[in-house]
């Protein structure tokens, strides 16, 4: 015997609601008897997300990180919100550790432990600290980017909040916030020193580390985005970060945007553009691996700006 089309039908209409998620408790509200939920289970109809809710979505990449959120929540009580890392990638907040899949939530409550896959921060959230996002509880961009604050190491931690800044889900009246909400926490005074690091123009993590990087070498601060009027074109050209009086720029080349033989044909003819239009321009160029050995960084920078 199969699951009758009526209750089907009211299952998917609540999963709907829910980023196609449900929970047990509410299967057995629409009349899904247990072993029509294993059917669907065993018929991959339905996947299991964490313990008690189960994904019914059609995507062939599988539940959504807001999905996996929505059913660890909706089993959870209604005190629970996302947080960390998690909150901050709902958020979409680049410039984070690599994501290991482990789902972050707050919550006052004893009664919720940690398990597999699931971390639980033990603490209450004032109620101006959190917020929704299309139905997902979770805290503020500036709640979440203080608790990132005091998790991540420098870079991280300054790369995350010139994200957030770039992007406009942190404010810049959020980002003058930022100690206020780090205050008698463990480990404030260290990530309230980085706070002033962040700048809303850098475009990539890329950039923001080697600016720190350029920063700890001593050297002048760099003028994130640089722009190079282009009248003839009628555009304007950027440069990831320069030093316009001595014309000595950097290009940070990332993973993906600059791997492509088009993408290498099209950096070429800017390149050769931004000569044009820059006299005497020295351009670096820098990758990821670099940001691993500073030096490869510092030491042709300052021949640069030296002869300059």
């Amino acid at each position: 015997m199969t699951i009758s089309g009526e209750v089907l039908q009211n299952v998917r209409a609540l999963a709907a609601e829910q980023d196609w998620v449900v929970t047990t408790a509410q299967l057995r509200a629409t009349g899904a008897e247990r072993a029509d939920v294993r059917r669907m289970l065993r018929a991959g109809q339905w996947v299991p997300l964490t313990r008690g809710s189960y994904w019914l979505g059609r995507d062939a990449r599988g539940p959504s990180l807001r999905a996996q959120v929505r059913g660890l929540l909706l089993t959870c009580g209604s005190q629970a919100m996302a947080a960390g890392p998690t909150a901050a990638r709902l958020l979409g907040i680049q410039g984070l550790p690599p994501d290991d899949g482990t789902l972050h939530l707050a919550t006052p409550h004893d009664t919720i432990r940690n398990r597999q896959g699931v971390h639980i921060h033990r603490t209450l959230v004032p109620d101006h600290a959190h917020t929704t996002l299309r139905g997902i509880p979770l805290t503020t961009p500036a709640r979440t980017c203080a608790d990132l604050l005091l998790q991540l190491p420098r870079a991280e931690a300054v790369s995350m909040l010139d994200s957030a800044l770039h992007q406009g889900v942190l404010t810049s009246a959020d980002h003058l916030t930022l100690p206020a909400h780090l205050s008698g926490r463990p480990g404030a005074r260290r990530a309230r020193a980085w706070v002033p690091l962040a700048d809303a123009r850098a475009e990539s993590p890329l950039e923001t580390r080697i600016r720190l990087i350029c920063l700890d070498g001593g050297l002048p601060p760099p003028l994130p985005q640089w722009p190079i009027p282009d009248p003839e074109r009628g555009r304007v050209l950027r440069i990831d970060l320069g030093w316009p009086a001595q014309r000595v720029g950097i290009e940070a080349d990332g993973h993906g945007p600059h791997d492509t033989p088009q993408a290498l044909y099209k950096d070429r003819r800017r390149q050769n553009r931004l000569a044009t239009l820059v006299p005497g321009l020295t351009l670096l160029r820098f990758t990821w691996s670099d940001t691993y050995r500073p030096d490869n960084i510092l030491i042709p920078l300052r021949q640069a700006l030296q002869r300059s």
